[in-house]
Order: C-alpha cells, then sequence, then structure tokens
C-alpha cells in the first residue's frame, strides 16, 4: 500500500511539472487541463475558458513572432501566458518569462478575445522591450515602455489609427501642465501606478515623433542604449541631440496638432452621453455645482481618467472621478464658482477618450445666479 501512495504522489508531481513546463509539446493533448500551446508559448487559464484559449492561442503565435523581429530577436524561447480572471493588471516575471494577464476588467467581459489579445500583445512587447534594455524599466523610463507597447500591440493588430486619440489625450495633458520629460520621468506620480490609454498617451506621441524624425528603428536603439546609459543620457547617443531640444520639438508638435471633433475606432462600441445633471441646477458667486455625466459605454472601456471637462468660462482642464449613487454609476465633477464670477450662463465642453481610442465631445451649460 505504501508503495502504491509514493507511486501515487510521483504520478501527480510529473503530472504538474509537465503542465508547468514551458517545453511542453504543442501536439500534446492538453485542453482538457486549461492549457494552450504553440510553439513559443504556453498559454495557461481556467478549465471553462479553454475554448477562449484555443480560439486565441494561434494569433498569439503570430504576435510571439512580430515582437521578437521588432524588439530585436531576444526574446526567450519559451513564454508563459497565464490568464487570470481574479487580477485586474497585468504583472511579468522577466527572469521566468511569465506574463500574467488580468483579466478582472469590463472590457474584458464585453469582448475576451479581444481583451486578452492586446493585453498579451502588450506584456510579450514589453517582455521584449525588456530583454532589449538588460530590464532597464525604471521610474524614469517607464513612460516610453508604456508607449512602446502600445505602439508595437497595435502594429501587429493593424490597428494604429486607435492610437491618433493619444495626440488628443497629450494636448490636453499639456494644457494641464502634465506633459514633459519631467512630468512623464516621475512615472508614479503622473499616472498613480495605472495603465492607460491616458497615461501611456505621453509616451506613444513622443516616441511617434522620434520614429517620423528620426527613422521608425530609432526607437529600439533608444531602449538597448538604456541597458548602458540613463535616459537623457541615451536620447542624446542615440538622437544627436540634447533631450531638452528633442522634448521641444515634440511638445511643438502635440500643439500644432489638429485634433478632429471626433475619432471613430469601434461604431456602436465608442462612449455615449446618456444624461447630464447639475447639483443644484444653478449657483450663486462662491458657490459651485457638482457635473455628473451619465455614459454608455458598451465596449466597457471607458476610464474616469480619460474623460476631460473644460470649463468655458476659466480655461480649466478638469477630470471627474467615479461615482455611484443607489446603484447607479456615473462620472463626478464639482465645478468651482469664484467669488466675483459675474452672473449669466456658461459653458463646459466633456471629451471622452477610451481605451480603443474613440474620442467623442459634447457641449453643456451652467448656471451663476445673481445675489
Amino acid at each position: 500500500m505504501l508503495r502504491l501512495i509514493v507511486c501515487y504522489i510521483a504520478f501527480l508531481c510529473v503530472l504538474n511539472s509537465c503542465l508547468l513546463s514551458p517545453q511542453l509539446p504543442a501536439a500534446q493533448s492538453i485542453e482538457a487541463s486549461g492549457v494552450a500551446s504553440s510553439e513559443h508559448l504556453l498559454l495557461r487559464l481556467p478549465l471553462e475558458r479553454e475554448a477562449l484559449g484555443r480560439d486565441a492561442i494561434a494569433d498569439l503565435e503570430r504576435c510571439y513572432q512580430f515582437m521578437d523581429g521588432a524588439t530585436g530577436e531576444k526574446l526567450p524561447r519559451k513564454v508563459l501566458l497565464f490568464a487570470n480572471w481574479k487580477q485586474v493588471d497585468n504583472s511579468y516575471n522577466q527572469q521566468e518569462a511569465k506574463i500574467t494577464l488580468g483579466m478582472n476588467r469590463r472590457a474584458a467581459a464585453v469582448n475576451p478575445v479581444a481583451f486578452l489579445m492586446h493585453a498579451a500583445a502588450c506584456e510579450i512587447g514589453r517582455l521584449g522591450l525588456l530583454q532589449t534594455s538588460g530590464g532597464a524599466q525604471r521610474e524614469d523610463n517607464a513612460f516610453l515602455f508604456e508607449g512602446m507597447v502600445e505602439i508595437l500591440a497595435h502594429e501587429f493588430a493593424h490597428s494604429s489609427r486607435n492610437l491618433e486619440g493619444t495626440w488628443v489625450v497629450s494636448q490636453f495633458l499639456d494644457q494641464m501642465g502634465k506633459l514633459g520629460l519631467a512630468e512623464q520621468r516621475s512615472w508614479s506620480a503622473f499616472s498613480g501606478g495605472r495603465r492607460s490609454y491616458r497615461n501611456s498617451a505621453p509616451g506613444v506621441t513622443f516616441l511617434s515623433f522620434l520614429r517620423e524624425s528620426q527613422g521608425r528603428d530609432r526607437p529600439v536603439k533608444l531602449f538597448e542604449s538604456l541597458k548602458r546609459a540613463s535616459l537623457v543620457a541615451s536620447l542624446a547617443a542615440v538622437f544627436k541631440a540634447p533631450a531638452s531640444e528633442l522634448e521641444s520639438a515634440w511638445l511643438k508638435k502635440v500643439r500644432e496638432y489638429k485634433a478632429p471633433e471626433e475619432i471613430t475606432t469601434s461604431g456602436e462600441d465608442a462612449p455615449q452621453l446618456v444624461q447630464t445633471l447639475l447639483v443644484p441646477e444653478a449657483c450663486q458667486p462662491g458657490g459651485s455645482l457638482e457635473l455628473r455625466l451619465f455614459m454608455k459605454d458598451a465596449a466597457g472601456n471607458l476610464l474616469p481618467d480619460g474623460v476631460f471637462i473644460k470649463d468655458e468660462r476659466t480655461g480649466k482642464l478638469l477630470q471627474p472621478q467615479a461615482a455611484s449613487q443607489k446603484g447607479t454609476e456615473y462620472l463626478a465633477l464639482v465645478i468651482p464658482v469664484d467669488s466675483t464670477c459675474p452672473p449669466g450662463n456658461y459653458q463646459y465642453r466633456v471629451t471622452a477618450v477610451d481605451e480603443s481610442g474613440n474620442v467623442r465631445r459634447w457641449s453643456g451649460n451652467y448656471r451663476v445666479l445673481g445675489f
């Protein structure tokens, strides 16, 4: 009996190691255990999601090959992908060539294949850039990694037009005093540690500007240089110009960008403003109003940090916060009214940029009463 127990435990250990091993043969029938594999990838996901793995694995393998070529052919021969429906954010382990895809998002529930493909493309691209740079992602250059993985992911998907909205976002950030190398080098303060379309926009526009002006292969040289030097030194070495000069040219291009009124990348899935509510309906000078925006977000990928509200009276740009009341979700923003404001009707402009790069704009009014 003891021998049988020992043999059974040994069998379980061997089975477990086979399921986790990146060397697992692609031809082996493993779908029943929640695993799908290709030449370079092992995708592990819950058993009930195995169909998703089968649907995605061939495209994921093509994505691996694209990212390997785009980042200097330095990706590990085997990469482990774990799709986790209990985790919100993506994470990675460069040493183990392991990527965890956080699938606990509304957008993943709406379109799990598209969400998984984009998240995996970004993180495989990131792993390639980490290999190229010798693991050089740091606080002061994280914005470059965030921007480049978005560029590469959309190039693989032939959806680079989705990045046009990053110029709109960058213009808003510039007007808010949040665009520039100094701001982006403080990645945690700028982003709050969150990865989003809004937070990747500076890196996307900066690298797109460098590609257009210096050649599309030059940014990869920049990542290679980060292995040996700081961001400022690497910029000067690769682009033969001081970082301050590159920054000025980038900001000039952002400010001269002619933003379209709207950008449509996914049709009916673009965000819609269903209702606005002012609480109170009007206020006196020295008071304030709360603007509530009730949005329809069919794709589940509009984040509060993708919404910008401009008070035309003051010219200030503000961003709302997520709120809810009696189970109804909305975005809320307080509009302060200074004590010297003359009575009258004033306009505000709302711009929403979702994670797919859709850009939508609306106008509204608020009223200031006289004493």
